[in-house]
């Protein structure tokens, strides 16, 4: 997707499959003409791109398509608006859209096999991101710095890291202690079960605390496992991130 021409050409009477057809009584097969724009708009919200029951995650999970889409929430990655003509992506990390792209599906989505430039979704979701408003700042590089350097934000305030859990982490853990609305079950209930599956006597206090941190601010894209996105110092800055903390009532 580095290259700008063919990719963004709609692809006119794409189909879209809802259903399949064989023996009785199986669902009725339905197609729905749409194009490569509309095609790529459905996979920007659709998990099964990754084509693992294992996913339940979509674009749209971490990213909006146009800024102030998502509202108050704080999402990990940057508005796609203008993507297709940003220089670079994470903080700098690649130079390639499709490359880029595939970071995600690899990292976040659980996807095996990288989607090429031929493949009829890149194309789609190509034609989707080219058809957003870029105009301007949209093109500019997003700045994310992510944070190598483990080390506890300072304490904050609990009533502001409430609104922190409920914009940043509510949306995939649910509400906080109990989990509920969490978008999968494996979610851990925030930080209830993550303090359970680090109990004291096998951690002290300090590394239970680097847990959230190395989770948050590194995620899978860092090495640290699981399908979370980390949070840039951009999306989350250290203040937040203690406010939220101490919520949690974490030292």
């Amino acid at each position: 997707m580095r290259a700008r021409g063919g990719l963004a050409a709609a692809l006119a009477g794409a189909a879209l499959v809802g259903g399949v057809s064989g023996c009785s009584g199986d669902p009725e097969t339905k197609i729905v003409d749409a194009t490569a724009v509309e095609h790529g708009a459905a996979l920007f919200r659709d998990p099964s791109i990754a084509e693992t029951s294992f996913n339940h995650y979509s674009c749209a999970t971490c990213h909006e398509a146009i800024p102030g889409e998502a509202g108050g929430a704080l999402l990990p990655g940057a508005p796609l608006a203008g993507a297709v003509n940003r220089p670079q992506y994470w903080g700098g990390q690649e130079v390639d859209l499709l490359a880029a792209i595939n970071h995600c599906l690899y990292y976040f989505m659980t996807k095996d096999l990288p989607w090429t430039a031929d493949d009829e979704a890149a194309q789609a979701m190509y034609a989707y991101l080219e058809s957003l408003p870029g105009d301007g700042d949209a093109a500019e590089a997003v700045p994310f710095t992510p944070v190598y350097a483990l080390s506890p934000p300072p304490p904050g305030d609990p009533k502001s890291g409430e609104l922190i859990h409920e914009r940043a982490c509510g949306s995939c853990h649910g509400r906080a202690h109990s989990g509920e609305g969490r978008l999968v079950a494996r979610a851990p209930a925030l930080p209830d079960q993550t303090l359970d599956e680090h109990p004291l006597g096998e951690y002290t206090e300090a590394e239970r605390l680097l847990v959230f941190v190395e989770k948050v601010r590194h995620g899978g894209f860092v090495g640290y496992g699981g399908q979370m996105p980390p949070f840039s110092l951009e999306v989350l800055s250290d203040e937040e991130f203690g406010d939220l903390l101490s919520f949690y009532e974490l030292p």
